[in-house]
């Protein structure tokens, strides 16, 4: 996992320091500029494939683009892979996207206390 906000900052500095354009990119890694915009503003994810593709056309590693942007959050011994899956998951999402995840669980919680209720 990784923090989209940091990993954003740095693709919007190296592409500036590059002097090219958000679409200049996106067209050279096959994806668009709103792709590119939602990335450096912390809004979307790409695979490690696409961030490599990305780190090629700004001339800097990988390391460059992720350091720094590397989240790591250790499970207890008794937590199973999905719980530390979830974990993560919800670790590396932005406030927005963490309080719509909220409002979906009260509703699926109430929807679920009103199915079983009714029975």
């Amino acid at each position: 996992m990784y923090d989209t906000v940091k990993l954003g900052k740095k693709v919007n500095f190296f592409r500036k320091q590059k002097k090219i354009s958000q679409k200049e990119l996106a067209k050279c890694i096959n994806a668009s500029q709103s792709n590119i915009s939602n990335l450096e503003h912390g809004k979307n994810k790409f695979n490690i494939n696409k961030l490599s593709e990305i780190a090629n056309v700004l001339d800097v590693t990988l390391d460059d683009l992720l350091e720094d942007s590397l989240v790591v959050h250790q499970c207890n011994k008794d937590a199973t892979f999905y719980d530390c899956e979830l974990k993560n998951l919800i670790a590396s999402f932005n406030d927005y996207q963490l309080l719509k995840t909220l409002h979906f669980l009260e509703y699926y919680h109430d929807f679920k206390l009103q199915y079983f209720n009714n029975d």
